[in-house]
């Protein structure tokens, strides 16, 4: 059910036919013209938030309280990959460490216990490019961006 804070986007690529947009943040917009122009990705799901229908994995908050976290977009790739991918900048990025860790523990677990393709992590543009943190132990410097941060090629 929408209201008049939603509009009809016409997105080739989304999952959801039509498709209903309240305003997307710049960085959700700006993977949402990345997956868009992909060649690689089949299709993609925004997903909700704050709502038992929607996706989320478990938590635990800076306090200790278990939490649910509302990633952005589910991906399915050409070569039948599923990707997680949250979008962040700045301060967003610098504060999602217990969710960024939730997410990679739980991408690491449905593999090998349920032999699922799954792949992805915390998402942000830098310089021009896109690149995802899928690191078990994550860490953010937004001046230099290390090795575990990987370049989105899709």
């Amino acid at each position: 059910m929408y209201n008049t804070r939603f509009k009809e986007v016409s997105y080739k690529k989304s999952i959801l036919k039509p498709y209903y947009s309240a305003k997307e943040s710049a960085p959700e917009q700006e993977f949402i013209k990345l997956l868009e122009n992909s060649k690689k990705v089949k299709w993609w799901f925004k997903n909700g938030e704050a709502d038992k229908k929607y996706f989320a994995v478990k938590y635990d908050d800076e306090k200790g309280f278990e939490r649910g976290f509302y990633i952005d977009f589910i991906i399915f790739t050409e070569d039948g990959r599923i990707g997680i991918f949250d979008t962040k900048s700045g301060i967003t990025a610098k504060v999602a460490k217990e969710k960024a860790e939730a997410l990679a523990k739980y991408i690491k677990e449905q593999n090998q216990k349920y032999k699922k393709k799954l792949w992805g992590g915390i998402a942000l543009f830098k310089d021009g490019s896109c690149r995802y943190n899928d690191s078990e132990e994550y860490s953010f410097d937004e001046h230099h961006l290390g090795t575990e941060w990987k370049f989105l090629n899709i």
